[in-house]
């Protein structure tokens, strides 16, 4: 019952922490409208190209840290509970990707993913992590490097919870299978452009 409680406090203000988008913020600090610029998607990605590269990697860690922040929430106030840490993780992507502030529309959702999974698996993320940043230093399509390292993540985490199969093994996977989904459907207007070769293009350390 003191679960259910906690559940009541944390899924909606994760929700409303992931709904703060930190892109759009640091592009008025410097005049600009990122949804207006550039592939207009208020994420890293399109900040990293049409902002710059030092205020891109700002909003990617400040995204990251709101799935860090709820993703710990679970693993000490329902004690490294999995289900609670992809549960709140999750409020926060949700958050980010149909922010309240913003007439329900909002990034993809990518980096606050990984934030989230950097507290769930960091063993995994330093190596999701490691591969996303060695794929972009070499190729120009950020969001496949970006999908690389979730699947990573998700498909990981769905094999961990099938050997472990514990009292929410079900849910857990459901929850993985949810995400993993949302976050392709998030970039579906990347697979239009790259299909019609109109993606756009990101230098990392160009």
């Amino acid at each position: 019952m003191i679960d259910l409680y906690y559940y009541l406090i944390f899924i909606p203000l994760g929700y409303i922490v992931g709904s703060i988008n930190f892109a759009t913020i640091i592009a008025k600090i410097k005049n600009k409208d990122i949804k207006h610029i550039g592939s207009g998607n208020p994420g890293t990605m399109n900040m990293l190209r049409s902002v710059g590269k030092f205020w891109g990697c700002l909003t990617f860690v400040l995204d990251c840290a709101k799935g860090i922040s709820f993703a710990l929430i679970g693993r000490f106030v329902f004690k490294d509970n999995n289900l609670a840490m992809y549960v709140l993780g999750l409020s926060t992507v949700l958050g980010h990707i149909f922010s309240c502030f913003s007439k329900f529309k909002g990034g993809k959702g990518v980096a606050t993913s990984l934030g989230a999974f950097a507290v769930i698996s960091p063993i995994t993320f330093a190596v999701a992590f490691t591969l996303m940043i060695g794929y972009l230093a070499f190729f120009k399509k950020g969001f496949i490097g970006s999908l690389m390292a979730i699947c990573i993540l998700v498909i990981t985490n769905i094999v961990r919870n099938c050997l472990v199969r514990d009292n929410y093994y079900y849910v857990c996977l459901i929850l993985l299978v949810l995400w993993l989904g949302l976050i392709f459907w998030t970039h579906r207007s990347n697979f239009k452009r790259i299909k019609n070769n109109t993606e756009n293009s990101l230098s990392l350390f160009g």
